[in-house]
């Protein structure tokens, strides 16, 4: 659909701190309506997994900074 996105004007940039703050209000939100972890407990596949990820179901997160 063209035209549907709006120009991001100088006025309407956020700056990280306010997006962050959006974030967490957003996050807040959504815990009101499901669980903040959704992620399984076990899975079938666990054992492989594990095997592959030196004991863990999945790789490890980095953190960004």
């Amino acid at each position: 659909m063209p035209g549907t996105q709006l120009p991001i004007e100088p006025e309407r940039r956020l700056t990280w701190e306010q997006w962050q703050a959006g974030r967490a209000e957003r996050r807040r939100i959504g815990n009101l309506v499901a669980p903040p972890i959704i992620r399984r407990a076990e899975s079938s596949s666990d054992q492989r997994l594990r095997a592959t990820f030196n004991g863990e179901r999945g790789p490890a997160f980095n953190k960004p900074f």
